[in-house]
């Protein structure tokens, strides 16, 4: 009877362990997320393309000296978000790679491969816009 009693007792505890340990995994983990991005504001998001009509001279050359590549570069004004920063718009991160004439405070421009993609995209304001770390 002593032997059931202490194999149960060493089975709860086991059970205790383990659900301790998922759950300060978990909590750590999730403290560890909220950390990784800072809320830096709305701003006003354009796009443009690597075409003459967008990028002039420059086509898909960045400032950062990288070639722009559609769902990861982004223009930005470089006194509000240095370039080589992530950015998360929309719940995808973007890297900061580029810089524009027009792009100025909170505004955002976000490549595309075509200008016909530019178009589609449009101008939208109020997009809440976070720095990844």
């Amino acid at each position: 009877m002593l032997k059931v009693m202490k194999k149960k007792l060493l089975v709860v505890i086991a059970m205790l362990v383990v659900a301790s340990g998922i759950i300060f995994t978990g909590s750590t983990s999730t403290k560890a997320k909220d950390n990784d991005v800072k809320y830096l504001g709305k701003y006003k998001l354009t796009a443009y393309c690597g075409c003459r009509k967008c990028s002039g001279k420059w086509g898909a050359r960045t400032a950062s000296g990288k070639k722009a590549k559609q769902g990861r570069t982004i223009a930005v004004d470089k006194r509000k978000i240095k370039l080589g920063s992530k950015v998360q718009i929309n719940g995808k991160t973007y890297v900061a790679e580029d810089v524009g004439g027009g792009v100025k405070g909170k505004h955002i421009d976000v490549f595309f491969k075509s200008h016909k993609q530019t178009k589609r995209f449009g101008k939208k304001t109020g997009v809440k816009v976070y720095k990844v770390n």
